[in-house]
């Protein structure tokens, strides 16, 4: 309990109370109370039980919702979702990713010991779209970022936000809005928030690089005024009315290099204070300590070679003290716990110790280092201290010989590693995070969208109550393209070579509800085959795809089909050309619709991207036309009240004029129909039982429209394009209808205006975001 929020823990405090309540009130409820009567005391209490702990076994009390919305990531690409099924109580997804985490935006609410994620129920998640770098506590149980964000929990905040004490967006503060600022670094004075970064203006104001806000409405102090800034501003400290900065400028009206001293009311620069660096030298971090006598001193990491090597101080007169550590490269990040200051950087020995790697303490007086144990394998680009908690940010993955990507935390001044580990998915850049307190937790911000990250590859399973992963799932050396359910066997497609390191090449089958691995091995040989579309139907599972033309020895070009029961190849072979890709399969009755990128089919080269054929041997017959084919790939097929509706990258249906992408085939009438026109690829269609139908891929629009682009939706028989644009920020692969939901994924990593890890929920209903 002591590291929950103080929310959650107000949560509990008030169950506690109710009890003492009725305890004191003499009352009892009355003997043989059922806890199920919903009119009684008993179930008012143990509803808020159930609710404060979780649970969610069967019960006759109410049924509270834990989904936490979790995404999938990779640290070397864009990760994707290609795939998704629901099976039983669990969603199925396969694509090409590493990993799954919490899908919780760039800032982040995590318990201060182990780094995991506040539930979202305690605590929402704020879904920062964009990168935070900065973050400060606003004095009242709350706190401001800063970055290049564009929207917190779907509302617009050009890259300043204020958080409020419960985890919500401050709706009195706003500041100009701005796409081209980069915020670095923020500061709380009294009734004023600094902001430094990377901006020529603020609004109409010639105000550049740092500015001055009303820390509660977000208006600009138009009386704070340093003069004209020429480069970035990376930290801002203050000591009374004075406000130190660090950054690659050298010019604020008139020199500074990296360094200078402003009034903190006007901005204007103290002339006084004359301490300077190189010439091209940058302060990434200040710190106001103290040094061994106890006297205010202002601490600086960076680059630079004067006017001592990446790290000096100053007291805030600018007077140079004799503190010199002499790193041998840029120091990102400085803190002081007590006589001792902890540095953070890319240097590998400091003085005192010539192999001092990346994270070192150095004594206050003399700059000699006094803790040299912490083993970080690589650069320290942040550090913020908590009590007596110093964390660490940067590029490293292991501290003292044990995993931790991107994120440590160690006690000090013992130095020990402590268990936080809220295990990112790729570097924190500098600038590029924050470590702050947030009630007995602490805010993460960084430079991704995900936390708590764990290894599952290219297949993971979730549990459709709580959106958490299902253990001991199969691991994919490559990525999974298609999924098809049969019974209680799962087949797999993709460009996977092995799984769980056992050979299984592009086509596997696992059973359920174990996800084994099927013995079953349909030796597709080479290394650049990969198949694309299953389905079943007629006794049979039919896979095709690209770069094979054999399967268990026999020659099948680009299609197959094995038998639903003993899973051996079978007869069928429709005999696609060698050069062919099949792209989308669909069975109709006896006939099994083929799409893609072919012109040959049985050896007949006037066939080509669209024609069914029969179950039994693969041979075309007349459906849906022969002589009218789309002209190019049909990359799905999706049957809806007697209708197909077909997907791809056609523009046109040869005989027929313009299909933009998207066609309707009518077997009432034996017809196409062009009612809805994409101005790009076409990758998912799916509809609901009510006759909305989910359209995703990559375009700008559906029906001239330029505003719903990746995804839209629209309803049958009229063909409106239904009011709905979740503008997700990249291609939409795969969608599945569930349960009154759409599980929609892809490659995006935004939607809603809200940062997403490749899919998202969805009932259609949501506003447009904007």
């Amino acid at each position: 309990m002591e590291s929950m929020r103080p929310l959650a823990k107000n949560f509990y405090l008030s169950i506690f109370l109710v009890l003492i309540a009725m305890a004191s009130t003499n009352c009892k409820p009355a003997d043989l109370e059922s806890t199920c009567d919903v009119k009684s005391e008993s179930f008012l209490l143990a509803s808020l039980v159930r609710l404060a702990t979780g649970d969610r076994s069967p019960s006759c009390l109410p049924a509270f919702s834990f989904l936490e919305e979790w995404g999938v990531y990779v640290s070397t690409s864009i990760p994707k979702v290609r795939s998704i099924l629901s099976y039983r109580n669990h969603i199925l997804m396969g694509g090409d990713f590493n990993k799954v985490g919490l899908s919780t935006g760039s800032v982040a609410i995590l318990d201060k010991h182990s780094g995991t994620a506040i539930p979202s129920r305690f605590c929402p998640f704020l879904k920062v779209k964009g990168e935070t770098y900065a973050a400060v506590p606003d004095g009242s149980g709350g706190f401001y970022i800063g970055g290049t964000f564009t929207h917190v929990q779907g509302i617009k905040r050009s890259q300043v936000a204020h958080i409020l004490p419960g985890c919500q967006l401050d709706p009195n503060f706003n500041v100009t809005e701005d796409a081209s600022r980069s915020v670095y670094t923020l500061h709380v004075l009294g009734d004023n928030l600094y902001v430094g970064g990377n901006f020529a203006s603020w609004g109409s104001n010639p105000q550049s690089n740092i500015a001055s806000v009303n820390r509660y409405t977000g208006e600009l102090n138009t009386g704070f005024f340093p003069g004209a800034m020429n480069n970035y501003v990376y930290s801002i400290v203050s000591f009374g009315n004075s406000l130190f900065i660090g950054g690659s400028f050298d010019t604020i009206g008139a020199v500074r290099l990296g360094i200078a001293k402003l009034n903190a009311t006007t901005g204007v620069v103290d002339t006084s204070f004359t301490s300077q660096l190189n010439v091209g030298g940058a302060a990434f971090d200040l710190n106001m300590g103290t040094d061994s006598q106890g006297s205010p001193v202002l601490y600086v990491g960076g680059s630079f070679s004067t006017p001592r090597n990446n790290a000096t101080a100053f007291y805030p007169d600018g007077t140079l003290t004799s503190w010199a550590p002499n790193p041998n490269a840029p120091v990102e990040a400085i803190q002081q716990y007590e006589n001792t200051v902890y540095l953070g950087g890319s240097f590998t020995s400091v003085l005192g110790a010539p192999t001092a790697n990346f994270l070192v303490g150095v004594d206050n007086g003399s700059g000699t280092a006094v803790k040299n144990d912490f083993a970080i394998d690589l650069t320290v680009t942040s550090l913020h201290l908590v009590g007596n908690q110093l964390y660490a940010l940067g590029q490293f993955t292991m501290a003292k010989g044990i995993s931790r990507n991107y994120a440590a935390a160690f006690e000090v001044p013992s130095g020990a590693l402590t268990n936080w580990n809220p295990s990112l998915d790729e570097a924190v850049s500098n600038p590029g995070g924050a470590v702050i307190p947030f009630g007995n937790d602490v805010v993460l911000g960084f430079n991704r969208y995900g936390v708590n990250l764990i290894p599952k590859k290219h297949f993971v399973v979730f549990d459709e109550a709580t959106g958490y992963p299902l253990d001991n799932t199969p691991e994919f050396d490559f990525g999974i393209v298609t999924m098809h359910l049969k019974g209680d066997r799962l087949f797999l497609g993709g460009s996977f070579r092995t799984i769980n390191g056992i050979s299984r090449n592009s086509f596997a089958a696992l059973d359920l509800p174990h996800y084994q691995l099927n013995p079953m091995d349909v030796q597709i040989p080479g290394i650049t085959g990969d198949i694309r579309a299953i389905a079943s139907g007629n006794g049979q599972v039919y896979f095709g795809g690209d770069g094979f033309t054999t399967v268990s020895g026999q020659t099948r070009n680009r299609v197959a089909a094995i038998s639903e029961e003993t899973l051996a190849l079978t007869q069928w072979n429709p005999n696609v050309d060698v050069t062919g890709i099949v792209s989308s399969l669909l069975v109709v009755g006896d006939a099994v619709f083929i799409g893609g990128l072919y012109t040959s089919l049985n050896g007949n080269n006037t066939i080509q991207y669209y024609r069914a054929v029969d179950t039994v041997t693969g041979t075309a017959i007349s459906l849906p036309s022969t002589t009218n084919y789309p002209q190019n790939d049909v990359m799905v097929q999706t049957l809806y009240d007697g209708k197909i509706y077909l997907g791809g990258s056609f523009t046109t249906i040869s005989g027929l004029g313009a299909f933009n992408n998207f066609a309707i085939y009518d077997f009432a009438t034996n017809s196409y129909q062009n009612s809805i026109y994409a101005n790009g690829f076409v990758n998912a269609i799916t509809p609901a039982p009510d006759g909305r139908v989910l359209v995703g891929g990559s375009f700008t629009g559906l029906n001239g429209s330029t505003t719903t682009p990746n995804v839209s939706a629209f309803q049958t028989g009229s063909y409106n394009i239904l009011n709905w644009a979740p503008n997700p920020d990249s291609t939409v692969y795969t969608s599945f209808y569930h349960n009154g939901k759409w599980y929609v994924g892809g490659e995006f990593k935004d939607a809603f205006n809200k940062a997403y890890g490749g899919f998202f929920r969805t009932d259609l209903n949501e506003p447009p975001s904007n």
